[in-house]
């Protein structure tokens, strides 16, 4: 049983609501009306955690798919806890959330970029797609290589300032039940970032998020994105948001090169 089968047959039954109500142009099962999402046109903006993803986002104003924590929470979790004999509960702490999205992308090649493409969206839909859905080197080379419908637009920010932008963040997923040391970081980076902590411009949350997610998707942003011409790079260091927004929205409108 390949695992989209799996998924169909063994896991969304067991599921109590139904899942992504807020997305009537969307299923999770296959609809004569509808196509594949991974043979649509979709724009996605990805980056890690403490980029900016969300602000950019809401600043340009439209979307039509469900985001990354939403698949998440109605493929890839309950998938990997379906494999683990558990039962199909929500997660809420962070590092839990990324180690059962890891142990999806395990048994699952491409992870959140395989669940994306398991979506299905009714054909006569005409809204402008985006969403943020990927993240780390294996989902983005997989989602550029299979799905050349698809168009994705990273922002890169690196760890330090992601975590100054963590740890003043008031976001209510923001649960992590976890200290972190700073082994995750390079060594060119520790004795700043425990500078940081000492200083009070970081804190044991943020660190604790940071190192879960690099365990699953590293620190830096996707080094071999010029080798696809549907991947496009935007470095957000001391840009503000509007800007950031201004620059995203600009590309795009640029015709999707394949």
């Amino acid at each position: 049983m390949n695992p989209q089968d799996y998924y169909l047959r063994q896991v969304l039954p067991r599921l109590e609501n139904p899942p992504l109500p807020r997305y009537p142009a969307i299923s999770l099962l296959p609809r004569a009306d509808s196509r594949p999402l991974g043979d649509c046109e979709l724009s996605m903006l990805v980056g890690l955690t403490g980029c900016g993803k969300s602000t950019t986002l809401a600043q340009l104003g439209f979307g039509g798919t469900p985001s990354r924590r939403e698949v998440a929470d109605c493929i890839a979790i309950p998938y990997a806890q379906a494999l683990a004999g558990e039962a199909l509960l929500p997660l809420h702490d962070r590092a839990r959330r990324f180690e059962a999205t890891r142990r999806f992308a395990q048994a699952v090649p491409g992870g959140m970029a395989a669940a994306f493409s398991w979506l299905w969206l009714r054909r006569e839909t005409q809204m402008p797609l985006l969403t943020e859905g990927i993240r780390g080197d294996a989902e983005l080379r997989y989602a550029l290589e299979r799905f050349p419908h698809w168009r994705v637009v990273e922002l890169a920010l690196p760890p330090l300032h992601r975590l100054r932008r963590l740890s003043v963040r008031r976001d209510a997923f923001d649960q992590v039940d976890a200290a972190a040391d700073f082994d995750f970081l390079p060594l060119a980076l520790q004795d700043e970032a425990r500078a940081l902590l000492i200083n009070g411009e970081i804190n044991q949350r943020a660190l604790a998020i940071l190192r879960a997610e690099a365990r699953n998707y590293g620190l830096n942003a996707f080094a071999a994105g010029g080798d696809y011409p549907n991947y496009q790079r935007l470095d957000v260091v001391d840009m503000r948001p509007e800007t950031v927004t201004d620059a995203v929205r600009e590309l795009l409108a640029l015709p999707c090169p394949r």
